[in-house]
């Protein structure tokens, strides 16, 4: 089964992008330069590690993966993952992490970037 998801990125007031996914993809998002959803390096966004979490996309099913962040992922206000301030950020191994399935409406923020499932659309 394949579909359409939709994701909107909320970074202020009037700054939104959206992404379509239609193909099984995992998207990294975070502020290093190798992620699929990069997130700017600058003061505002300190708060989001360079590899913060992962969407694992495949149509119509859409989860997110918390990657070991110093500050934690939230979806819909809940944390669903962080590592304490002794620890190191996992270099590999994210598939043992626990993931979070979301749906059409949920919300994940990281940092201050808010992250909305707009659309889920199974074809």
């Amino acid at each position: 089964m394949s579909g359409k998801i939709k994701l909107t990125i909320a970074q202020g007031t009037d700054q939104e992008k959206d992404l379509v996914f239609q193909n099984p993809t995992r998207s990294v998002v975070g502020r290093a330069e190798d992620c699929e959803i990069r997130i700017p390096r600058d003061v505002v966004h300190m708060d989001i590690s360079r590899h913060h979490c992962m969407f694992e996309i495949d149509p119509p099913t859409l989860k997110v993966r918390d990657l070991g962040s110093r500050n934690g992922t939230f979806v819909n206000g809940q944390k669903i993952g962080e590592r304490s301030s002794d620890e190191l950020p996992p270099d590999a191994g994210w598939d043992q992490l626990p993931a979070q399935e979301l749906h059409e409406g949920d919300e994940v923020k990281i940092g201050h970037t808010l992250i909305r499932v707009a659309e889920v659309k199974p074809s």
